[in-house]
This record gives structure tokens, sequence and C-alpha cells, in this order.
């Protein structure tokens, strides 16, 4: 059972690589859960794959336990989702306010976006040790 600040999804080991695994995991919409969801074209299930760490031994066809923590999903909403929309709206709002050129200030509030995604691409190794899934064997 999950701790009350982890995430934990069960998955299937595809891939290993030293202390790396790749993990096929399904996901699924809050609607895939529902008891309609034969009927209803709206459920969503969807496969992954996640790059875990782990420091034993895996073989393909494993099934494992990925764990995190919960509070990195806020954090990874800050950087992905919040932060650009920010960037987006200031810089919307600050050159229209000193050009009044609508189309001016559309267009640089969604060239803002270019600098930040580089950004976010060059710091990707850091991203990667900050959101970081661990795994434990699944308990059958």
């Amino acid at each position: 059972m999950a701790g009350k600040n982890q995430i934990e999804h069960e998955g299937i080991v595809e891939q290993t690589e030293g202390d790396h695994v790749k993990v096929r995991i399904l996901t699924q919409s809050a609607c895939a859960s529902c008891h309609a969801k034969g009927v209803c074209t709206a459920a969503d299930l969807q496969e992954k794959i996640i790059d875990a760490s782990s420091d034993r031994t895996y073989s393909a066809g494993d099934r494992v336990t990925l764990v995190g923590e919960s509070r990195l999903g806020l954090q990874a909403a800050w950087w992905a989702y919040i932060l650009p929309l920010i960037l987006m709206l200031g810089t919307l709002i600050v050159t229209f306010s000193l050009t009044k050129d609508e189309n001016l200030s559309g267009l640089l509030a969604l060239a803002i976006l270019v600098p930040y995604y580089l950004l976010i691409k060059i710091f990707n190794k850091k991203f990667l040790k900050t959101f970081s899934f661990t795994i434990k064997p699944s308990m059958d």
C-alpha cells in the first residue's frame, strides 16, 4: 500500500540497462474505472514507458511497482504548466501595455516559450534526477 506521500503504479519490466529499468505501465483516465466504460467512448487507457532506478536486477517481464513522491507531481505541474502560463501572461500584459499592439504582444507571449523550453531541455538531466521513480517487487 502506498504511503500518504507516495504514488505507486504497477508495471512490467520492458528492458534493463544497469541500474536503470524501463517499466511499461497502463495509465487510465478517471472515467476508465467507471462502471459504464463499456458503452462510453470517453474511457481512456494508455500504455507508457517509465524510466526508473533500482539497486536490484530485473528481467524483462518481471512485475514491479513504481514508487514516487506525490509532491513531485505538483512540482512537475509547476514546471510544465503553471510557470509557462505565468510567463506567457506576463509577457502579454507587459508587451501590450508598452506597445498597444495586440499582434506583437501575442507573438512575443508565444515566443517566450521557446527559450523557456530550451532551458528545460538543457537542464533535462537535473530534472530526471529530481523527478525519478524507484521500483520495488510487486507482492503477488
